[in-house]
């Protein structure tokens, strides 16, 4: 049965709409204020969430911005009214799955519940395990589950870090508690204890009420640490302990809280190289990695581009109603093809815009790679052909890098400077032959 969290202020439109869910067989319960979903998400992660927008403590986006972290896959469905149609715009762009305005067709509802929501504690198929190359990560992952040990998963950007972390979390005695996921590299250095250990009103200026940290959140679930490796010394320092002692205090607090969760870390740094440059306590990374998996690139997985790509595929279709997608036998080949160097996430947001701006049901080669265009004149020299590709190869990997030139030659296997030069190359090129020129 699927367990589905109705969160609505207006007592007559809520207790009607959870009746009729009750009906059709769903599981409901019913909340009024952003406050009790909150302690509701917390008990139990549910199959489905049907939102107002407009609470009497709160907005949609407070309520979004503090359930993302127990949501994980859980489908969210915001209701508003016309005036509000703005904020709903804004939280499907941020991640939410749709919106309805008032009034609301309840039998539309109905089907887009049956088309979105999952069976509690149904996990979504891994993406590992399809190939050779994966198989033991597969049976690892899956023994993992079962244990509260710290796990450390290596690998590149978009291979499926956090994906391996949700699916010990789904498979796990932990399963109905939170999953919280953090990018320790997305925090602000001044707001990490806070953002960690959570704070009591007045602990620091601009502190005006109390707030639960990460810890706090995850509670008896699973705290994913992300980008483990830009954790600020000093964090360090504070992790290792809730590590060592399991207890963790907000700032601003006289007493020590209790934590029951279990921690999964994953990074793409070379962590060795850090711990000798006095980067990362050696301390804490033998905490956190009593057992350590690398996930391979998507490269060296290739039998398993073509069983995501359908998969990915389908879950496009089901989300933007077209039941006839599919990839041409072109497509298929030029995804086999492909060095993937943005890994598994790279495939799955280039289905996803295909999907989105596709002209009928059938995903060419076009619409896989547009930046592959047939009428590009051939290169006058075998030297120029070699620079095209190795800038095209460049601009590429800074694109999938959000233009961070250290992570794009990472990527490439360079230094800074050698791409820096390389990139600038043709450029220097032209203007010595615009000097030259003849007026």
């Amino acid at each position: 049965m699927i367990d589905i969290l109705l969160i609505e202020d207006d007592r007559v439109l809520g207790g009607a709409v959870a009746q009729r869910l009750q009906l059709e067989g769903f599981q409901v319960r019913w909340v009024d204020t952003c406050a009790a979903a909150m302690d509701a998400l917390r008990q139990r992660r549910p199959g489905f969430v049907l939102a107002d927008i407009r609470l009497p403590d709160g907005s949609g986006e407070d309520l979004y911005r503090r359930a993302l972290p127990h949501l994980g896959d859980t489908p969210i469905l915001f209701v508003t009214a016309f005036a509000d149609i703005g904020q709903a715009v804004r939280l499907v762009r941020a991640g939410a799955d749709d919106y309805l305005t008032k009034p609301y067709d309840v039998d539309a509802l109905v089907e887009r519940i049956r088309a979105l929501a999952s069976e509690p504690g149904a996990a979504g198929v891994p993406v590992f395990g399809l190939a050779p190359a994966t198989e033991g990560l597969a049976r690892d992952l899956q023994r993992l589950a079962a244990r509260d040990l710290p796990v450390l998963l290596r690998g590149e950007t978009g291979v499926g870090k956090e994906v391996a972390a949700r699916h010990m979390h789904a498979q796990s005695a932990r399963a109905a508690q939170p999953f919280v996921a953090v990018n320790c590299g997305a925090i602000a250095r001044e707001l990490m204890e806070s953002q960690f250990f959570g704070h009591e009103r007045g602990a620091f200026t601009g502190a005006v009420s109390a707030h639960a940290g990460h810890f706090e959140e995850a509670g008896e679930g699973t705290l994913f640490l992300d980008e483990i490796g830009e954790l600020d010394t000093r964090l360090q320092t504070a992790l290792l302990r809730v590590l060592q002692d399991g207890v963790f205090r907000r700032l601003g607090a006289r007493s020590d809280q209790q934590f029951r969760g279990r921690i999964i870390a994953a990074t793409n740094a070379d962590l060795n190289a850090r711990m000798a440059q006095r980067e990362f306590r050696e301390d804490l990374y033998f905490r956190l990695a009593v057992v350590e998996l690398t996930i391979p690139p998507l490269r060296q997985r290739p039998d398993e581009v073509a069983p995501l790509a359908r998969r990915f595929v389908r879950e496009a279709a089901e989300r933007n109603g077209m039941p006839g997608l599919r990839l041409d036998d072109a497509a298929m080949a030029a995804l086999a093809a492909h060095a993937w160097p943005g890994n598994v996430r790279e495939l799955r947001n280039r289905i996803e815009r295909a999907a989105a701006l596709v002209d009928g049901e059938c995903i060419g080669l076009a619409d896989l790679f547009p930046e592959e265009r047939l009428d590009v004149p051939l290169p006058a020299t075998l030297a120029d052909a070699r620079e095209q590709a190795e800038l095209e190869q460049i601009e590429r990997a800074l694109a999938l890098s959000g233009g961070r030139v250290s992570e794009a030659a990472r990527r490439l296997g360079i230094s800074r400077t050698t791409l820096w030069k390389r990139r600038r190359k043709p450029l220097d090129d032209d203007a010595s032959a615009s000097e030259g020129a003849t007026p």
